[in-house]
C-alpha cells in the first residue's frame, strides 16, 4: 500500500502522484499542521484559505472514490507518525515543493525513513518542468523575461497567428497603463459564501492564531475548485474587459478593481494554469475581451508567474540573503498597522489587513518603493510580504520582492531599480488629494516623504547605479538640482527617516 501525501498548497487531483494510484490500495494522507502556520505569522485569511480549501479538497477526493487519512496535528512529523502507525505503508510519494525550506526538511525527512519514500515534481502546479530551465535560462545570458515570455508563447500556442504573436506584437503593455479618470468604477468581484467547514475554520484560526496579522471580518476567497472556477469565470465576463487599461491604477478603498484576484487560487492548485490561460484566449477569440487586456493577463501567468519560479529553483540557497544596495534599517512599525499620514502606505496596508492582498502595482510602486527608498533591510521586507498576503509563498516572494520591487540581487532580473517619487503615484493614483503631506513638494515639513527619499536614494547610490543607461533620466533629474536645494531636499529626506523610527510619519 502506498501513501500519497499532499500538502495545502497542492489541492489538484491533477497531482501526478494522485493520478498513478490505485484508488482501491492506497491512500492520500493530509496533515493540518499547525507548526507550519507557526513558522511566520502568517496572515489569518491565509490560514483560513489554506485549512478550508484543504478540508474541501479531502471531501471532494472521497466524493470521488479515494481513500483519504485527514489529520489536524501538531505537526507534520506527528501527522506522519500516526499516519505510519495506523496504516504502515511501503512506500510514500511527496511531491516536492519549490519552497527551498521545505526541500531541506524533507530531504532530511527522507534519510530518516526506513519506509521508502520517492519524491515527485509539483508538475500540475505549473507549466513548465524544473528541467525545461535548464536552457530557457541559460547561463551565458542575461535573464530577462521577454524572450522566455515569447518562448513560452510559442511553446504553448498561446495568442499565436501561425508563427507570429496575435495582432503582431508580443506585449501590449505600452496600452495597459492608463491612469484612473474621475468617477471610474468597475464591476465587483464574486462573492463567497461561507459554509459550515469554513465557519469552523474562522473559529478555530480566531481561537489558535488570534495574535496573527489582519482580520476575519471580510474573509471572502473561493475554497473549493467550484467556487473558484466561479469567481473566475466571473471575472473573464464582467472585468476582464477593462483590466487591461487600468491594471497599474490604484483607487482609495478600492483595492480590486478590475485585477483577477485568481493568486491565492492558482497557488494552492484550485485553479489551473493552462486553464485559466485558454479561458482568457477564448475571450478574445470571442470578441468579449479586448487583445491588450488579455495579452496581459496572459503574460502575468505563462510569463512571469513560471519565470518567477524558475529564477527561485535556480538561485536558491543564498537568493534571500541578496542586499545589492546594502540596506539596513528596520521595518517601520506602518508596514503592520497602517498608522501613517501616508495615503498611498495607508490605503496599500488597509487592504493587506482586510482583505490579505493588494494588486501589483500597490506592492511593486508603493509599499516595495517606500522600502527601497527608505533603505530597509531586504529580508525584513521579504519576510513582511511572505507573512501578510495570502498568496505569498517563497518561490514568487523572494524574486519579486528582492529581484524586482528592491533591486536586491543586483539586476539578475530587472534592469533597473524600480523607485519613482511621489509624482508616479500621483499620477496613477487618487491617494494623493487626500494626503497629509503634498506631492508637489520636495522639501519642508509637509511635502511628500516619497520625494525627498527619492533623491536621497540617487544621491546615496549615485556611483553604483549612475552609469545604468536606463537611470539616466533619473539622474539627469538629479543634477539638475542646485546645491542649496539638493541640501533642503536630503535633510527633509534624513527628518523623514527620524520620523519613521519614531512612528510618526
Amino acid at each position: 500500500m502506498k501513501t500519497i501525501w499532499i500538502f495545502g498548497h497542492q489541492l489538484t487531483p491533477e497531482m501526478e502522484g494522485i493520478k498513478q494510484m490505485n484508488p482501491e490500495e492506497d491512500i492520500i494522507l493530509m496533515i493540518e499542521a499547525d507548526s507550519r502556520s507557526q513558522w511566520q505569522n502568517y496572515h489569518k485569511q491565509k490560514l483560513v484559505l489554506l485549512f478550508s480549501a484543504m478540508r474541501h479538497f479531502a471531501e471532494e477526493l472521497r466524493d470521488k472514490g479515494y481513500k483519504v487519512d485527514y489529520r489536524e496535528s501538531e505537526s507534520f512529523e506527528k501527522g506522519w507518525e500516526e499516519h505510519k502507525s495506523q496504516h504502515e505503508p511501503d512506500e510514500v510519494i511527496i511531491h516536492l515543493p519549490a519552497d527551498h525550506r521545505m526541500r531541506k526538511i524533507l530531504k532530511k525527512w527522507k534519510n530518516d525513513q526506513k519506509t521508502d519514500v520517492a519524491f515527485l515534481e509539483e508538475e500540475a502546479l505549473f507549466l513548465t518542468k524544473e528541467k525545461d530551465w535548464d536552457s530557457l535560462l541559460d547561463r551565458e545570458k542575461e535573464w530577462r523575461l521577454d524572450p522566455i515570455y515569447r518562448e513560452l508563447r510559442k511553446r504553448f500556442n498561446v495568442l499565436m497567428d501561425g508563427d507570429n504573436p496575435e495582432g503582431g506584437k508580443w506585449s501590449y503593455d505600452q496600452e495597459n497603463r492608463k491612469p484612473p479618470k474621475k468617477g471610474l468604477n468597475f464591476k465587483k468581484p464574486k462573492s463567497t459564501r461561507q459554509d459550515q467547514i469554513t465557519k469552523d475554520v474562522i473559529r478555530k484560526v480566531e481561537d489558535t492564531y488570534k495574535d496573527h496579522f489582519g482580520t476575519l471580518d471580510g474573509f471572502d476567497w473561493p475554497v473549493t475548485r467550484k467556487k473558484a472556477e466561479e469567481a473566475f469565470e466571473h471575472f473573464v465576463k464582467y472585468r476582464l474587459k477593462t483590466f487591461g487599461d487600468y491594471q497599474d491604477a490604484m483607487l482609495e478603498d478600492d483595492p480590486f478593481m478590475s485585477h483577477s484576484l485568481i493568486s491565492g487560487s492558482l497557488n494552492i492548485g484550485l485553479l489551473q494554469p493552462m486553464k485559466v490561460i485558454e479561458r482568457a484566449e477564448k475571450a478574445f477569440r470571442d470578441g468579449d475581451a479586448p487583445l491588450a487586456a488579455v495579452e496581459g493577463f496572459i503574460r502575468q501567468v505563462l510569463g512571469w508567474r513560471e519565470y518567477m519560479r524558475a529564477v527561485y529553483l535556480k538561485k536558491m540557497p543564498g537568493y534571500e540573503k541578496g542586499n545589492a544596495l546594502r540596506h539596513q534599517l528596520p521595518l517601520p512599525e506602518f508596514y503592520w498597522d497602517g498608522e501613517t499620514n501616508m495615503n498611498c502606505v495607508h490605503q496599500s496596508v488597509k487592504s493587506i489587513q482586510n482583505n490579505g492582498y493588494s494588486h501589483h502595482i500597490q506592492r511593486l510602486m508603493v509599499l516595495g518603493n517606500f522600502a527601497n527608498l527608505a533603505g530597509i533591510k531586504p529580508k525584513q521586507v521579504s519576510d513582511w510580504f511572505n507573512e501578510v498576503y495570502i498568496d505569498a509563498y517563497d518561490w514568487v516572494v523572494l524574486p519579486n520582492v528582492l529581484g524586482m520591487a528592491l533591486y536586491a540581487d543586483d539586476g539578475l532580473i530587472s534592469t533597473k531599480p524600480y523607485v519613482s517619487s511621489g509624482n508616479y503615484i500621483n499620477k496613477m493614483s487618487d491617494y494623493c488629494g487626500s494626503c497629509r503631506y503634498s506631492v508637489k513638494k520636495k522639501s519642508g515639513e509637509d511635502a511628500c516623504p516619497f520625494n525627498s527619499l527619492y533623491y536621497d536614494f540617487l544621491s546615496r547610490h549615485e556611483e553604483k547605479l549612475s552609469g545604468n543607461m536606463r537611470m539616466k533620466f533619473n539622474y539627469k533629474n538629479l543634477g539638475k538640482l542646485d546645491e542649496e536645494e539638493k541640501e533642503q531636499i536630503l535633510n527633509r529626506a534624513r527628518d523623514v527617516k527620524k520620523m519613521m523610527k519614531k512612528g510618526e510619519l
